[in-house]
């Protein structure tokens, strides 16, 4: 794996510190719903300071079935489902073969495998193991998480943000058919990732949680940033991979972790001053979607060049739109 970051550095307010940012200034929200709609109507000022408007209707009921009957990751409750997986396995297991306990002490899950043979022992020894490991990305993946490694192999749980972004796709196309509309006639795909981040860094920031220990405590599906006007974060750039792969479904895209942000790469032509990530061998210019400070594509906040520069992050890597 091949990663290099070239940052240019500028003299003046090109690389902005929060004390003296351009800061996402929302001018008004408004949101009324009927039966079968929910509308919303943003005003904002773009990176020229100009007053932009966004108004657009999402599919109410398209919103309350999605993602509703999803369960809060609880590590317990996650034991004990992996605990009953392993117990099935157990009783199929010819006794004159194995004998096989599986039991909780604790909040740790343990088993113990009795046998004639120490070849048998391992052998399932092996597959329980592989079982438990199944077992519980099964039930990540039931209810939207995924494992997730920081930059010093340290591992927790969070959010699936890219499935989530898959899947909200065709819930958010007013949204970005709206945006695109905003746009002249044969406007580059820059313009238009540009329009998108002074829309999406003007909604309200909600502080991120430790990933290692949240579990995702604070993420809210896209369409919920959208609706309730505020988000994290993760939850803001997990928005913008869902509307950018709405309009752009072949552009190549990265959600960059940083250990205490996330932005994205995406894969456009640069200029000489453009902050890029080379991942893979394919650069990628930085995009931050989250605010409040204003960043046009290629731009970044300090912070998030000094952790890029220092290899202080992890990716994923945005598969094509389904």
């Amino acid at each position: 794996m091949k990663l290099s970051v070239k940052l240019t550095l500028i003299t003046g307010a090109l690389w902005l510190s929060m004390a003296g940012a351009c800061i996402a200034q929302q001018v008004d929200f408004q949101r009324s719903e009927d039966p079968s709609q929910i509308q919303l109507a943003y005003r904002w000022k773009d990176f020229q300071n100009q007053e932009q408007s966004l108004s657009f209707s999402l599919d109410k009921q398209q919103i309350n079935q999605q993602f509703q009957k999803l369960k809060t990751y609880q590590p317990l409750v996650a034991q004990q489902h992996i605990m009953l997986a392993m117990q099935r396995a157990a009783r199929s297991i010819d006794p004159k073969q194995a004998r096989i306990s599986v039991r909780m002490i604790g909040q740790s899950l343990q088993y113990q495998v009795r046998a004639r043979s120490q070849a048998v022992i391992d052998q399932w020894q092996s597959k329980l193991f592989d079982l438990e490991t199944q077992a519980f990305d099964a039930y990540l993946a039931s209810n939207y998480y995924a494992r997730y490694h920081d930059f010093l192999g340290q591992e927790g749980i969070k959010p699936d943000h890219l499935r989530y972004a898959n899947e909200s796709i065709q819930t958010l196309l007013p949204a970005a058919n709206a945006i695109y509309a905003k746009l002249m006639d044969n406007s580059q795909p820059r313009a238009y990732v540009n329009i998108l981040l002074s829309w999406l860094q003007s909604i309200p920031y909600d502080s991120l949680e430790n990933r290692l220990t949240s579990n995702g405590t604070g993420f809210l599906p896209p369409a919920q940033v959208l609706s309730s006007n505020h988000g994290d974060c993760d939850s803001k750039t997990t928005l913008a991979v869902a509307l950018l792969r709405s309009m752009l479904p072949t552009m190549s895209m990265v959600m960059i972790y940083l250990p205490d942000h996330a932005l994205l790469g995406v894969q456009l032509s640069h200029r000489e001053k453009d902050a890029t990530v080379n991942i893979e061998g394919i650069d990628y210019l930085l995009v931050e979607p989250t605010g409040p400070a204003a960043y046009q594509v290629g731009e970044a906040a300090p912070s998030s060049l000094s952790a890029i520069a220092g290899n202080m992050f992890t990716y994923e890597k945005v598969g094509p739109r389904n």
